[in-house]
């Protein structure tokens, strides 16, 4: 299916177009534009009641949920790498919410081109789901695959705090976004990691994490299919708008949070100590004398003058399903597009970047 209407020069040849010129780059996907609402789905109603889960449940491929990339007037820019996720049903929760945003789907390394703030007149938010950006995996002459993190480019990092200190577009980041530019962006301002600082935390399930404020922190832990009571911390905050305390099956992390850079919105009844992560049941995995963790699993925070929130929720459909998980985060890239935000943020700027 194919459709190249623009809208406010946001299609797939525009996108293209400005990629042009620029080194090969994986595909840029689903920049179709819609005309209506679909079938069946739609976003959340702002106050229509929640079902306590969701399903969880394969969806049925000739379903039609919403038209592919959305409609609406938000503009999004989702951006994924390297770890692996059921594309099919994730989409179709973004195609859900396509009375409110329009959206297209870019990949690392490509993704690192719209940082830079010409590129970024086409979208309003950054929608992250990216793992482990900044891994470089090569193959040697012996035929031996080898890791490395290699730094950021230094028009990659121009890119981003130029980005960051204009403050016109939102960032949302989610479950594993926390894993990408965890070993090799510079020290920022503190010291740290300054794209670690961005997102308020980190976490790397096969390496141990240096210097974050100073400490190394043994491998992250993971522990997948995990029945969790959330918390709403902060109901006044429009990111939980309609959004009661709720249940979800969700992978959970054990990984350092840094809860004094961040205003919290969520927090889980699921204590993350390493005895949990060993050897549990559906996956899991932790470094070795992991100190214990936070239960904080959504906030609010600024990078500079950018306004940036980040859910721990979303490693498969049991999330993804979750009619409380759709709000969130449906509400997450309305309120990062809107001028409240950018207000919210440029009044409580923080420097992350030297």
């Amino acid at each position: 299916m194919t459709n190249d209407n623009q809208k406010d020069g946001f299609s797939r040849r525009g996108i293209f177009g400005a990629v042009a010129g620029a080194a090969a780059v994986p595909l840029i996907t689903n920049a179709v534009q819609g005309q209506g609402r679909g079938g069946v789905g739609g976003s959340p109603a702002a106050n229509a009641p929640l079902s306590p889960t969701g399903a969880g449940v394969p969806l049925d491929s000739q379903a039609i949920v919403g038209n592919q990339g959305g409609g609406g007037p938000i503009r999004v820019l989702f951006i994924s790498s390297y770890h692996p996720f059921d594309r099919e049903n994730l989409f179709r929760m973004l195609d859900r919410f396509g009375t409110d945003i329009t959206w297209c789907h870019v990949e690392h390394p490509a993704a690192e081109r719209f940082f830079d703030p010409a590129l970024a007149e086409d979208f309003d938010v950054y929608l992250f789901y990216d793992a482990f950006a900044g891994r470089k995996i090569v193959t040697g002459p012996d035929g031996r695959r080898q890791t490395t993190y290699p730094p950021p480019s230094a028009k990659l990092q121009a890119d981003l705090k130029r980005l960051l200190t204009n403050g016109d577009k939102g960032f949302v980041m989610f479950h594993h976004a926390l894993a990408s530019w965890c070993h090799s962006w510079p020290a920022g301002v503190n010291g740290s990691n300054a794209y670690v600082e961005m997102m308020g935390g980190a976490a790397d399930w096969g390496l141990d994490l240096a210097n974050l404020r100073g400490v190394t922190y043994p491998r992250s832990g993971y522990r997948q299919g995990t029945e969790q009571r959330v918390t709403v911390v902060d109901r006044n905050h429009p990111v939980t708008a309609g959004v009661d305390d709720y249940d979800i099956v969700d992978e959970t992390y054990l990984c350092p949070i840094f809860e004094d850079s961040v205003h919290p919105l969520l927090r889980t009844s699921f204590q993350p100590t390493a005895d949990k992560f060993a050897h549990a049941p559906n996956g899991s995995n932790v470094g070795a004398g992991h100190p214990p963790g936070s239960n904080l699993v959504g906030w609010v925070k600024t990078a500079e003058n950018t306004p940036v929130v980040y859910i721990q929720h979303g490693h498969d459909n049991n999330a993804w399903s979750n009619p409380h998980f759709q709000r969130l985060m449906l509400n997450a890239i309305k309120w990062a597009a809107s001028p409240e935000s950018k207000s919210w943020a440029k009044a409580n700027a923080k420097r992350i970047f030297v």
